[in-house]
């Protein structure tokens, strides 16, 4: 007989209300069937919010209120009370693949050495698109984040370290607590098929940090500091960074390119 251990869905949800019941359908519709939903009300102050989390009553979720603390502690508090021996976090205006959790489970049973299962990401919302697979390294990793929020990871895993950090609240906690859980070894398995739907928004949090440069300096900085340890062991490779990333996906970038192409043509004709 197959065994199926219990996984645990992480749901931190701040006036997310309108979306949660599309998020939870997602779960609902897993092929794997051995799972427990843990909602964490982060002192939404939104009506409907609070009204759709107070009128779940399900056998398979559990609900935990608490003040607005930001998600790293929503999702630290969800954990902690959760029993299963996998953890999903998973934002409550996102969704994930009806064989996501099949495929990750069935891979992390397998190979103790491989922490986390990645997998390709398809957005919705304000935004379409799926976003290219990429190949795991550390030192990528250092350099910017491409592990989905939404990943999968053993509960032991977790428990080694101090979970997610709370000074990262204002953005890229996920990104810190990939570094967290990596940086002392460990492998990371990516699917092929998409397992998670990012929901873009035009008021999302990731669109304002990334609109805001100061902020998202100062982000990445805390991110620095917060693992100075492992940084000072890398040279990075600066085209591989989120910053070059970002200038070369600017207009003003994009722009420059086009209008020098004419120039570089007559270069390349006169050489």
């Amino acid at each position: 007989m197959q065994i199926s251990p219990l996984i645990s869905i992480i749901v931190p949800c701040y006036n997310q209300g309108k979306y949660l019941t599309e998020c939870l359908a997602s779960v609902h519709s897993q092929s794997y069937d051995n799972y427990e939903i843990v909602i964490v009300n982060d002192g939404s102050t939104d009506a409907q919010t609070n009204k759709t989390i107070r009128g779940i009553s399900h056998p398979r979720i559990k609900v935990l209120e608490t003040k607005n603390q930001g998600v790293s502690a929503a999702r630290n508090l969800g954990i902690n009370k959760s029993t299963g021996k996998y953890i999903l976090p998973l934002d409550a205006d996102d969704k994930i693949g009806a064989d996501f959790i099949q495929q990750a489970v069935e891979i992390l049973e397998k190979n103790d050495e491989i922490k986390v299962v990645n997998c390709k990401v398809t957005l919705f919302g304000a935004k379409k698109g799926i976003l290219p697979v990429e190949t795991y390294s550390l030192e990528k990793l250092l350099a910017r984040n491409f592990i989905v929020v939404s990943a999968i990871f053993r509960r032991s895993d977790f428990d080694q370290t101090k979970g997610y950090n709370p000074n990262m609240r204002e953005g890229f906690e996920d990104w810190d607590f990939w570094i967290t859980l990596l940086k002392n070894g460990g492998a990371v398995h990516t699917l092929n098929d998409t397992g998670f739907f990012y929901r873009i928004k035009r008021n999302s949090r990731n669109a304002s940090v990334l609109s805001r440069r100061e902020h998202l300096r100062k982000l990445r900085h805390q991110i620095y500091l917060n693992h100075q340890d492992i940084y000072s062991q890398h040279l990075l490779d600066p085209q591989e960074s989120f910053e070059y990333e970002l200038i070369t996906q600017s207009r003003e970038y994009k722009l420059g390119v086009l209008l020098l192409r004419p120039i570089r043509a007559i270069f390349k004709f006169l050489n």
